[in-house]
């Protein structure tokens, strides 16, 4: 597809055009992401931490707080449409010098009673003000994208922590249950040794096999607590006063669809912000270009004066002045022309970033499609790995049995089968893993209404 060459800006918003192929390379089967995504794994604990986090992030409040702010600037930049009317009022006393005075007469005293309304309206003959609103417009709708943003990788962390945790209480498990057969190992080593029907050599290996097995459970503990302290900063909580109970990998693993590229690139709110600063650089130039035109504004005044508080109310108290202000540049010493160009390379700058975003996108879905076809096809190899090393295991025991073989086969047809388990777990985990960060490379699900690829 053609792209944007330069950095002219044109009259009317034309988005750039920028790399959508047709189809995803690593296209796949399955559901359509829905908005609450992290509902298609099924796990009822994700779904209790997801709305926690909605309620109690506090980088989510603040995305929502500067959301605020946007609005509110649209409103300052929309009341210049309008006529702004100030009311004033004074009371003042005056004295003049006697220096003043003819004659050496006494000084004289005055009084002055004013009160009235101001109106100032900026007439938009060249539609600065319009550029502004319009700009405004943009930066608000870029403020609301990042906040689905903010909020989609948000979730999409808390889902990957929470399944690297689980990922881990289900690798703990399997070495509980490894402690638990080492034991039952050094068990019958030492009978054997105490028979005299083995050397005392293989019980100090299954010993010592025992010990290493027990110190892998220990060192899983720090990574667990750091993901459970994680998980807490992500819901607002300090990481001491929340808790997880361990327990294994249950969440359903589903299938997703990737799609049209185009419609990817709709749902993903951080193109939805591209493009909307992409406006707001536009409308910036269109201001630059109204400021080599002069402004015209209506300004007026009226209300009543008197020097008399008897006076100050009647009709022949009352004062104007009405009619309109022109303001024209004439010598700037190159502002003007400076303004242009610095608001012309911001719009160039919003077209090259709006490409890169997208680009990003399509490229944080291939790597998800690519890493979930690496992994399915990994976890096939290394199911059948678990089996043959379980074979093994049981062949190496019947023969260490009969006394055919020593018990370093044993030994290592333990490692092999323990090695095997984990690296089983550990793929499971990194497809959930992969899942997730598809999901976020599709956007969440989202439909950002006001985007438009």
């Amino acid at each position: 597809m053609t792209l944007l060459v330069g950095c002219q800006t044109p009259a009317t918003l034309q988005v750039p055009k920028a790399a959508s192929p047709s189809i995803f390379k690593g296209q796949s089967e399955g559901m359509v992401v829905r908005p609450e995504w992290w509902l298609v794994f099924d796990d009822a604990e994700l779904r209790r931490l997801a709305t926690r986090l909605d309620d109690g992030n506090l980088e989510l409040q603040a995305a929502l707080a500067r959301a605020d702010q946007a609005y509110a600037a649209l409103g300052l930049a929309r009341a210049d449409r309008v006529p702004s009317i100030n009311a004033n009022g004074s009371v003042q006393r005056s004295r003049s010098s006697e220096n003043e005075q003819s004659g050496g007469s006494f000084p004289n005293y005055a009084s002055q009673y004013r009160a009235g309304l101001a109106l100032g309206w900026e007439i938009d003959l060249w539609g600065r003000v319009r550029k502004l609103v319009e700009a405004g417009q943009a930066d608000a709708q870029v403020a609301e994208a990042l906040v689905e943003d903010v909020r989609l990788a948000l979730r999409g962390q808390l889902a990957r922590n929470y399944f690297a945790l689980r990922t881990l209480d289900e690798e703990q498990q399997v070495l509980r249950d490894a402690v638990t057969t080492r034991e039952a190992n050094l068990k019958l080593a030492q009978r054997r040794f105490d028979g005299g029907i083995t050397p005392e050599l293989d019980v100090a290996r299954a010993a010592t096999e025992l010990a290493a097995t027990r110190s892998e459970l220990a060192s899983l503990q720090g990574p667990r607590t750091r993901l459970e302290n994680a998980i807490a900063v992500l819901l607002g909580e300090a990481p001491a006063d929340f808790r997880l109970d361990a327990r294994g990998l249950s969440a359903k693993l589903p299938g997703i669809r990737a799609g049209l590229p185009m419609e990817t690139l709709a749902a993903r709110p951080d193109v939805a912000a591209a493009k909307a600063r992409l406006i707001a650089a536009q409308a910036r130039v269109g201001v630059a270009q109204a400021e080599f035109f002069p402004r015209v504004s209506l300004v007026g005044s009226g209300g009543l004066s008197s020097i008399q508080a008897s006076n100050f109310v009647k009709w022949s108290s009352r004062t104007f002045t009405l009619g309109p202000e022109v303001s024209v540049p004439i010598f700037q010493g190159g502002r003007l022309r400076a303004n242009e160009a610095r608001a012309r390379a911001a719009y160039a700058e919003a077209v090259a970033n709006y490409r890169q975003t997208v680009l990003n996108a399509l490229g944080d879905v291939e790597n998800a499609m690519a890493d979930l076809a690496a992994l399915r096809n990994q976890t096939g190899a290394q199911d059948e790995a678990v089996r043959a090393a379980e074979r093994a295991l049981a062949l190496s025991t019947r023969r260490y049995e009969a006394g055919l073989v020593s018990s370093i086969e044993v030994i290592d047809a333990v490692r092999e089968q323990l090695n095997a388990q984990r690296r089983a777990v550990q793929i499971r985990g990194q497809q959930f893993e992969s899942t997730v960060q598809l999901i976020q490379g599709l956007g969440g699900g989202l439909s950002t209404k006001h985007t438009s690829t």
